[in-house]
């Protein structure tokens, strides 16, 4: 079903880009669609971040793609080599943002505490 629903959701974004219409999310908005993958506060969350971290507004991200994904350890398989990362399976997203045509892709857990950037 949650396949169905995320192909579903790609489809919608592929005739929206198709017919040329703006699907910018503002934080305080969340297509449906989103809000039964990923609840609200934690998509608020990746894009605060992301809006910080790239010095963009919040209304220039724009969420292509969200992805359940089980990370490997609790640095969602980013862990640094000086970083102790907990050896737990950690479930999350994976989100793909396009900003400004530029596609960013974001880790999140399934709470939105730890939020890590794709290298």
């Amino acid at each position: 079903m949650l396949k169905k629903l995320l192909v579903l959701f790609l489809l919608v974004g592929i005739l929206l880009s198709a017919c040329n219409m703006s699907t910018e999310v503002a934080a305080t908005q969340v297509p449906s669609s989103l809000e039964d993958i990923v609840p609200p506060e934690v998509l608020n969350q990746i894009k605060n971040q992301v809006s910080q971290t790239l010095g963009v507004s919040v209304d220039q991200i724009q969420i292509d793609t969200v992805e359940q994904q089980e990370w490997p350890d609790s640095c969602l398989g980013l862990g640094g080599p000086d970083e102790s990362c907990a050896q737990v399976v950690t479930p999350g997203w994976l989100v793909a943002f396009s900003i400004d045509g530029q596609q960013y892709r974001y880790r999140v857990d399934e709470k939105g505490t730890t939020i890590r950037q794709e290298p």
